[in-house]
């Protein structure tokens, strides 16, 4: 009797300690479901976006590094290509010494910062997947098209949101504020929003176009060396476009759209390799001197505005970023 009694206590026991470590796991998730990358409702993508073929990330993750360099060799020795992003192809600016400087892991490390329903993000997208890939390698990337009533409507391209970048060279943080149809997906750090106040306005953006807590994106911060604020090329030949045909159009380098994207990308290698201090050498070596680093002193501001008031190049519709 004595034993049977010491045994239900022990079974009673066990059972509570049971029910307290499967409340302690559902308490854990439910304070870590909210994660950097994942909505609020813990989806691993966006609802606005869709699965792509291999063929189609093949197609631009494996364009030849000297196919980019050779398209940015040729708009650099042209004047009416080189800084021109109307027209031709303008690569990051310059930031000035003492900028922060942004690792991780001990790599360098480049802060996106875009949303799905911006056109100009879906643009510059093209270019740095390609240049990107050139360092590492994507996974869980999916097409999203732009915003169906902005600028350049129902552009393809790519979304980072959900997605992965495993680099030995470089680290890609990109942050997707919001989907196409400009539902909430992500949100800086504090971090990273300090950057964005500080870099995305002048003198990286133009002064006339500018009011506080209204810089362009995409925002791309390249390590504390180099900046992008808004889109290097014109990519509303794509507009409308499906994915499979944009992803020939975009890598083929037979139309003036695909010479410029390729060229932005081969600015953008030419940074990185910078960056990198030359790694890999299968990439870098096929980098000439002057697009080592290269950069442009030019304010750019071809990017939607984050608050709706916008001029220029910048969108005008109801799809601007919310501020």
């Amino acid at each position: 009797m004595q034993h049977r009694r010491q045994r239900n206590l022990y079974m009673a026991g066990g059972s509570f300690l049971a029910v307290v470590v499967v409340v302690a796991v559902i308490v854990a998730v439910s304070l870590t479901g909210n994660t950097k990358g994942k909505s609020e409702t813990g989806a691993k993508h966006s609802s606005d976006s869709f699965a792509l073929t291999s063929s189609i990330t093949h197609a631009v993750e494996s364009v030849p590094v000297s196919k980019l360099v050779a398209a940015a060799e040729a708009c650099y020795h042209s004047s009416s290509c080189m800084n021109n992003p109307t027209n031709g192809a303008e690569p990051p600016q310059k930031l000035a010494p003492g900028s922060k400087s942004l690792t991780s892991g001990g790599r360098p490390e480049i802060l996106y910062i875009g949303a799905e329903y911006c056109p100009f993000c879906a643009g510059e997208r093209w270019a740095m997947t390609m240049a990107l890939s050139e360092f590492g390698k994507f996974s869980g990337l999916r097409g999203v098209t732009s915003s169906a009533t902005d600028t350049n409507p129902d552009t393809p391209t790519f979304t980072y949101y959900g997605s992965t970048y495993k680099s030995r060279y470089l680290t890609f943080t990109p942050v997707e504020e919001e989907t196409n149809t400009q539902g909430a997906l992500q949100n800086p750090t504090a971090a990273e929003q300090a950057i964005v106040t500080k870099y995305d306005a002048p003198p990286y953006v133009p002064a006339s176009e500018y009011s506080p807590g209204a810089g362009p994106i995409p925002f791309v911060y390249l390590a504390g060396k180099y900046v992008i604020t808004g889109i290097g090329y014109d990519a509303s030949a794509i507009s409308g476009m499906q994915m499979t045909t944009a992803a020939q159009y975009m890598t083929s380098g037979t139309n003036a759209t695909s010479k410029h994207v390729l060229a932005v990308a081969g600015f953008i290698v030419g940074d990185l390799c910078s960056l990198t201090h030359g790694a890999p050498a299968s990439v870098c070596s096929h980098v000439p001197a002057d697009l080592k680093g290269i950069t442009t002193s030019s304010a750019v501001s071809a990017g939607s505005s984050k608050t709706g008031a916008t001029t220029g190049k910048k969108t005008t519709t109801s799809a601007a970023k919310k501020g």
